[in-house]
């Protein structure tokens, strides 16, 4: 289980990355931080530590329910939230991940953060509701922000895109527009 949960987090934590020709690739590369890196260096392998105040099993159900202090601790990122619900198909693979309350996933130098989000597995998409943000340094120190009543992030590889709705908000520190030049 331990794998599912490296696997399902990681994914939320690539929609800081997302890139598409769609033609908003502009505006995601000042939000985000500039195109897609080079293939980084190895990161060292460690556990993934998942902790909470409490834990059940429904077999029959096939999830995995994490309450209290929920947090995930992993080499790539951490999250943290008030309950985590993990559910599994009966080939005890990944359905649909369901987060709930005070969420928040950081990497390095990007914050995301909702009331409660949804990554189901087969759609290859991340659902982030109420309240939902997702923030960025730039070199900087300058905060790149976008938010919105729900953010939906498609994850799968060539189609990788997000949509902000509604109420969306684009918040790009002054002196930061050079990746909007193609847009303006």
């Amino acid at each position: 289980m331990k794998k599912l949960f490296m696997f399902a987090m990681a994914l939320a934590v690539t929609l800081v990355y997302a890139e598409s020709d769609d033609g908003m690739a502009a505006a995601r590369e000042a939000l985000l931080g500039g195109p897609a890196k080079a293939a980084a260096p190895a990161m060292a392998i460690r556990d993934t530590r998942i902790t909470a105040d409490h834990m059940e099993y429904n077999y029959k159900e096939s999830v995995a329910i994490l309450t209290d202090n929920v947090k995930v601790d992993d080499a790539r990122f951490t999250l943290t939230s008030d309950q985590l619900f993990v559910f599994l198909e009966s080939t005890n693979t990944l359905e649909r991940l369901v987060v709930k309350g005070n969420v928040k996933v950081i990497n390095e130098d990007r914050r995301a953060s909702c009331d409660r989000a949804v990554y189901i597995r087969a759609e290859e998409r991340l659902v982030m509701a109420g309240n939902a943000k997702l923030q960025s340094m730039d070199k900087n120190g300058k905060a790149r922000t976008v938010k919105g009543d729900k953010i939906t992030i498609w994850t799968k590889k060539g189609d990788q895109r997000m949509e902000v709705y509604p109420n969306p908000e684009l918040v790009i520190p002054a002196g930061s527009t050079e990746g909007l030049k193609d847009v303006m």
